[in-house]
């Protein structure tokens, strides 16, 4: 192996190492499937190395996991571990963290739905019509390309923590958060032309195919499923998500004065 990457030990809430004689263990399984406090209470004092521990570990796992572990998904579970990857620190499993980044799956599959329900069917420029760009279209393709950056940047310096938070902080409060609420006034608007509502069909697809395929190494599942059903509205061929590219940042769609101006607007929003 030319590089070799040490992560951080992985410890359990009260930053104890995780060992099976102490009863501490988390089966990752139990974590994406769920498991009920009892069953868990179970599997944690069977067979233990030292019986007389097994009655402080009933209570320590009573008190972490009071409501047994929700299922939370493949994906949540890895996007986790990401986020907490920070260079030589070890990591305390919170699964409060874990149930946050679960929320942060199901935010990508809502604005998948909401983005299919405005494409599917619709005019969205593939045939070559006239389009025209709104500022916030243009916006959001300017993030995309500086999170593209930002993303590469910190895998090639084995920033796993960071371009995970890159990833989240642009799908959720960008590109969930504002560009969706911003694409309505066009979307549902009467007076809006054909060419602008055909831009903004075609921008909310061209970056959230982008984005699946940039998150894809981290959240394999659920960007598979999605860009199942998005590929073909964007013009993109081919049997799986795994073999396309991943993006490359392009410096000529980075609109400065175009990212100022929506950081007014959204600046006036919160301050209403």
């Amino acid at each position: 192996f030319k590089k070799v990457y040490v992560h951080g030990l992985v410890r359990d809430a009260e930053g104890q190492k995780m060992s099976k004689s102490k009863g501490n263990v988390l089966d990752p399984l139990d974590i994406i499937d769920g498991i009920e406090l009892e069953d868990l209470v179970a599997k944690r004092t069977k067979g233990m190395m030292q019986p007389k521990m097994a009655s402080r570990i009933e209570k320590q796992t009573r008190k972490h996991f009071p409501d047994g572990i929700n299922s939370c998904g493949t994906d949540a579970l890895r996007f986790t571990f990401l986020s907490l990857a920070s260079t030589g620190r070890d990591i305390k499993f919170d699964t409060g963290r874990l149930e946050g980044y679960r929320n942060f799956c199901n935010k990508i599959w809502n604005a998948a739905r909401y983005v299919l329900m405005n494409t599917q069917g619709e005019d969205c420029g593939l045939e070559n019509g006239d389009i025209e760009l709104s500022p916030a279209d243009r916006w959001i393709t300017s993030r995309l390309q500086q999170t593209i950056q930002t993303v590469e940047h910190a895998i090639d310096e084995y920033r796993f923590d960071q371009a995970s938070q890159a990833l989240y902080e642009f799908i959720w409060n960008e590109y969930c958060d504002w560009y969706l609420e911003l694409s309505k006034p066009i979307l549902y608007s009467s007076d809006a032309s054909a060419e602008a509502k055909r831009g903004t069909r075609q921008t909310l697809l061209q970056v959230l195919e982008a984005t699946l395929r940039l998150s894809h190494p981290m959240i394999p599942f659920i960007t598979e499923e999605i860009w199942q059903q998005v590929a073909p509205l964007v013009g993109t061929s081919g049997e799986t998500i795994m073999l396309q590219p991943l993006p490359e940042a392009d410096p000529d769609k980075i609109d400065s004065k175009v990212i100022d101006d929506i950081e007014w607007l959204k600046g006036i929003i919160l301050g209403v």
